[in-house]
């Protein structure tokens, strides 16, 4: 794979070479710090600029299009990550060495530009039919985060450590914000996002990428300078004392969600060694701590897993199990976690757990979307790249994870309870 980096006054253009996949890849990422107010906004403008365009005023427009370019694939999703908001049009589309067609690279690059650039206006406002379509299936999304046992018990876990930390916030925002807005008020917010956010481009395939180069400064029109500082980390408050909530739900199994903050974390630790201590204590598997005490050894519960939101300094575990079990899976959540902390960790757990890793990233540099994604964040955050990761998870020793285990303090215990378990 051959990296390189186009730099203009606006955005920078990112590129990977490769003969490994059919398809080729891009993203044209719109970032910037999180703003909770503009949650809401940000993901409905998302959404309206990928469903129809000035040229493609209809639905059904776009998607002919899109039919006509060889069956190519667009559209947005906006997402939280940390600190930051990030706005993804998203275009997978066929190798042009495929398509008997000399004008087809150019046809099919320009076409997101196209759509992102003039939207379906009319008198300084959306489309009103398409606005209508498009806030129906977003209040059915919000809706629908209730139906979801672990997904609205980490809503709620959040909500309750910290209902002001731009953490506990969703980016489809709340029903009553998304009611706010309108066809005007959302035209307003277009020259506001198109203007503030920063830019970048990235783009993976067997393509010549000097010419992929010329053709986006050709179309993209972005003329705005941007150069305020991106902080991407949020620090959530810590605890002297655990919060304990409880709460119940018409669910048929109860969720636990225990959340540990992190501090101080140095770059190593933040992408490197918290990788390795993830997958020893919980992301392993069968071989992993939790996995082991609570299913294997106990039998007690049906599901656990991790998040490691190492730009939230947060740490999270989630259990479904049966509401009787709940006592005793947090004091072997919280005892695993101490035997991490002291260093009480195996030859065999260590070993197995660099050899998992190795494995995944195997895997997961045969996934175009996964290298794209790795690509951006090394542009933005720093993160490494995956061809370096090996022999960087190699020299973690056991040493550097008691020291990472000691920044890990119990932040709150959250219970979803289930009125089902009676049942």
């Amino acid at each position: 794979m051959k990296y390189k980096k186009f730099e203009f006054d606006t955005y920078n253009v990112y590129t990977i070479k490769t003969d490994k996949f059919k398809n080729c890849h891009m993203e044209i990422m719109f970032y910037d710090n999180a703003c909770s107010e503009e949650f809401a906004l940000r993901n409905f403008l998302v959404d309206m600029l990928c469903h129809s365009s000035k040229k493609y005023p209809k639905r059904k427009d776009m998607v002919i299009k899109l039919e006509e370019l060889y069956q190519s694939f667009f559209y947005g999703v906006t997402s939280k990550v940390g600190n930051m908001v990030l706005s993804n049009f998203v275009l997978d589309f066929l190798n042009p060495s495929f398509v008997q067609d000399e004008h087809y690279l150019r046809n099919v690059l320009q076409f997101p530009f196209e759509v992102i650039e003039n939207p379906n206006l009319l008198d300084k406002s959306f489309d009103e039919r398409t606005f209508k379509i498009i806030q129906k299936r977003i209040l059915a999304d919000i809706e629908s985060i209730k139906e979801n046992p672990v997904n609205y018990a980490f809503r709620r876990a959040l909500y309750h450590m910290d209902k002001d930390s731009i953490t506990s916030k969703s980016i489809l925002g709340t029903k009553e914000e998304v009611l706010k807005i309108t066809p005007e008020t959302l035209y307003d917010y277009y020259h506001k996002f198109y203007s503030k956010s920063l830019c970048n481009i990235y783009i993976i395939g067997n393509l010549d990428m000097d010419e992929v180069n010329k053709i986006i400064s050709e179309h993209f029109h972005n003329r705005c300078m941007k150069n305020h500082a991106l902080d991407p980390y949020v620090d959530n408050k810590r605890r002297s004392r655990e919060l304990k909530v409880k709460e119940t739900a018409d669910f048929n199994q109860t969720s636990l969600v225990v959340g540990f903050n992190m501090k101080d974390l140095t770059k190593e630790e933040r992408f490197i060694t918290l990788t390795l201590f993830d997958e020893i204590l919980c992301s392993g598997g069968l071989n992993s701590k939790l996995y082991k005490a609570l299913r294997e050894e106990n039998e007690l519960c049906y599901s656990v897993s991790s998040i490691v939101s190492k730009y939230d300094n947060m740490y999270y575990v989630y259990v479904g199990l049966d509401k009787k079990n709940v006592p005793l899976a947090i004091k072997l959540i919280k005892k695993s976690m101490k035997e991490m902390m002291s260093g009480k960790i195996s030859n065999e757990e260590f070993c197995t757990a660099k050899k998992q890793l190795y494995t995944s990233l195997d895997i997961v540099v045969d996934n175009q979307n996964s290298l794209m994604n790795n690509y951006a964040f090394h542009s933005i955050t720093g993160t490494p790249l995956y061809k370096d990761l090996k022999e960087k998870y190699d020299l973690v020793t056991l040493k550097d994870l008691v020291n990472l285990g000691k920044k890990f303090k119990i932040n709150f215990v959250y219970e979803l309870e289930s009125k089902g378990d009676d049942k």
